[in-house]
């Protein structure tokens, strides 16, 4: 268990890692969001500190990032007693996103505009808790010097794309539910049970329909709700591939397996690359940017399909 902020005096202090700028995702605070929100939220402090010559580190609760994601080009590890959690010395911080488009000029100005003061406070460690969104330009080559999969999960990876004829040669669909075919708890609306099985047809004809599109082309369909992909698998269309896991929230579920964590990693390498990343969308689901980063990290186009309406 990590410890946590204590007052002046407490805590202890490190001397290493002087000036050092750490992103802070902790399972005691509300701030990091999902796996997507706080990988940006990493590119977008560590780009702030390859700008002003600043040690960048990362502490990622209640997982072990370097279980999933091993330093690649730079070295981002930091060891609990290297912490500094004494606010008289440390700065902890809250950068937020709130308007959800990536492209929204105003809000890259101001988060910037807000993280820049934040590292001009003299401290020993300044400790950032943020999901702001960096430039869609930088993002990729970023995360790249930042991360590489490890043996595991680079196992795992090849093991699906020898199933799926390598890279580039498959599509990906991504439905994100919440809690609407009432699989667990996790925020939005949930459907009368009477009008989920309906719906989950809805779903299972967009699958059909993007096969129409791309008819070459296998399929990689990934969700988090157990209950479609199990119709789906039900329904035996040949060119759809699922991968078996369970999916979860890191920010509503801190007690999970490796196993289970390792999954997100593994969709989103997977839907990386992809031919083309799509995402299910109507008012019904959640429009996560999750598709979107994946899509960004292997350089895939993007785009979204409107569940299909049946007739």
């Amino acid at each position: 268990m990590i410890p946590f902020y204590k007052g002046k005096g407490g805590g202890g202090r490190s001397d290493k890692h002087e000036r050092a700028v750490v992103f802070m995702a902790l399972n005691e605070t509300t701030f990091s969001g999902g796996l997507s929100d706080r990988l940006r939220g990493i590119v977008s402090v560590y780009a702030e500190c390859k700008r002003q010559g600043r040690p960048f580190r990362i502490v990622f609760e209640p997982l072990h990032l370097e279980d999933y994601l091993a330093p690649n080009e730079y070295d981002w590890r930091i060891w609990e007693d290297e912490i500094d959690w004494d606010l008289a010395k440390s700065y902890p911080c809250v950068l937020l996103t709130y308007h959800n488009d990536p492209h929204n000029r105003w809000q890259h100005f101001v988060q910037s505009s807000v993280l820049r003061s934040y590292f001009r406070k003299h401290c020993h460690q300044l400790h950032v808790f943020t999901n702001m969104i960096p430039s869609d330009e930088e993002y990729r080559t970023l995360f790249h010097e930042l991360f590489r999969p490890t043996d595991d999960l680079q196992h795992l990876i090849g093991y699906h794309l020898e199933k799926l004829g390598g890279k580039r040669n498959y599509i990906s669909c991504t439905f994100r539910f919440r809690q609407l075919l009432g699989d667990f708890k996790e925020g939005g609306a949930t459907l009368p049970a009477a009008k989920r099985q309906p719906y989950i047809q809805q779903c299972v004809h967009t699958v059909e329909h993007l096969h129409k599109m791309h008819p070459e082309k296998r399929i990689l369909v990934t969700a988090d709700s157990h209950t479609f992909l199990d119709e789906l698998m039900a329904a035996s269309l040949p060119y759809v591939y699922v991968m078996p896991g369970k999916v979860v929230h890191l920010g509503f579920t801190s007690d999970a397996s490796k196993a289970v964590y390792m999954k997100s990693f593994l969709d989103m390498y997977m839907l990386s690359f992809s031919g083309t990343v799509y995402q299910a969308t109507d008012k019904l689901l959640m429009r996560s940017t999750f598709p979107q980063r994946s899509a960004l990290l292997g350089g895939a186009p993007y785009r979204e399909i409107k569940v299909s309406t049946l007739s």
